[in-house]
């Protein structure tokens, strides 16, 4: 049995024909199968012909469905991997999938291997895209997955007939830094003007280019970020959305935040990357004065700046799949800036 892979708290190795009594535990828990395939337990003789399947696959293939092991006690915890929809490798979607012992529920660790799967996917596989999928009804599974970075893209037919939520996540969609573009702003200017144009005025009390793209010489994503004020979220939330779609800006409806309205546009699968964020709030929001007043201290302070720059070469290399974590890891600094500039 080898390492397939190792995360912070957990080691993932490559299946085999002796891990069958722990097979045959893990997939005879009625908890652990609710959601799995017809939600029955598996018998001796179909965890004997996952083996027979899925070790020839690993063998073939450099990826499967490992065993995971606590690093720390060197217990089962149960199995995570990558691997073609029914390891029916003729067709192309690779997989993300996971399933643990009831005892270790709750501790984070599907979170942790989702993410740790979805880095040693985009850095080892010829691959633009890595899918999972959930039964509607398994609400922890979905929250799983979202957390890891995946994007809810609708019900979907699995191979086996069920209907199932269907997530994704793109390699284009990864975080990557470049070098200040001098056409960023002329790009803002450009895209406020249009904005300016097809939302209602009454409603728009400012519009501001935020982010780092909006801070001259920063290394940034090629992201460009607008901040538009308005005097009521809930008064202007469905003709925003309608009106901005129309810009090809997708809506974020799933936002935990209740204080803004957050807008892609060219974010995979609706396009190649992603180009701008449309953040709405309403200016008593402590949102719509942070990111203001974080960007222009950075303007006005370059040692910041670059000492924000190398934070954020650092998180991009750490995180450059995780797109939450990579946000949250920013945060103490942003902190520190905003009570700095406060003073």
């Amino acid at each position: 049995m080898s390492i397939f892979l190792e995360t912070k708290r957990l080691i993932l190795k490559t299946t085999e024909l002796s891990d069958f009594d722990q097979l045959l535990a893990l997939r005879s828990d009625p908890d652990v199968m609710r959601y799995i395939g017809d939600g029955t337990i598996h018998t001796e003789d179909q965890v004997k012909k996952f083996l027979s399947i899925a070790i020839p696959y690993q063998e073939k293939q450099g990826i499967g469905f490992c065993m995971v092991y606590e690093k720390e006690t060197g217990d089962f915890i149960g199995q995570a991997g990558l691997f073609h929809i029914g390891y029916y490798d003729a067709q192309p979607d690779i997989e993300i999938a996971y399933r643990l012992h009831k005892k270790f529920w709750g501790k984070g660790y599907a979170t942790e291997l989702a993410k740790a799967l979805i880095q040693w996917g985009f850095q080892n596989l010829s691959v633009n895209k890595l899918i999972a999928a959930a039964e509607p009804e398994n609400i922890a599974s979905q929250k799983v997955l979202k957390k890891a970075g995946l994007d809810y893209t609708g019900k979907i037919k699995w191979y086996d007939g069920r209907e199932l939520f269907g997530y994704a996540i793109y390699k284009a969609d990864s975080i990557e830094l470049v070098s200040y573009d001098t056409q960023w702003p002329k790009m803002a200017e450009l895209e406020i003007k249009k904005l300016r144009e097809i939302l209602p005025s009454n409603h728009i009390i400012d519009i501001q280019h935020v982010g780092s793209t909006a801070i001259p010489g920063m290394l940034s994503k090629p992201i460009i970020d607008i901040q538009i004020a308005v005097d009521s979220l809930p008064a202007i939330k469905q003709t925003a959305i309608d009106i901005l779609k129309t810009l090809e800006y997708v809506y974020w409806d799933e936002d935990p935040d209740p204080e803004k309205m957050f807008f892609v546009k060219g974010m995979p699968p609706f396009g190649e990357k992603r180009t701008h964020h449309v953040h709405i709030i309403e200016p008593k929001s402590k949102r719509w004065q942070n990111r203001i007043i974080f960007r222009d201290y950075l303007i006005a302070h370059s040692d910041i700046a670059r000492e924000y720059e190398q934070l954020k070469i650092k998180l991009a290399q750490e995180y450059t799949h995780d797109r939450e974590q990579y946000t949250e890891a920013k945060t103490k600094f942003i902190d520190d800036v905003l009570c700095k500039a406060k003073v």
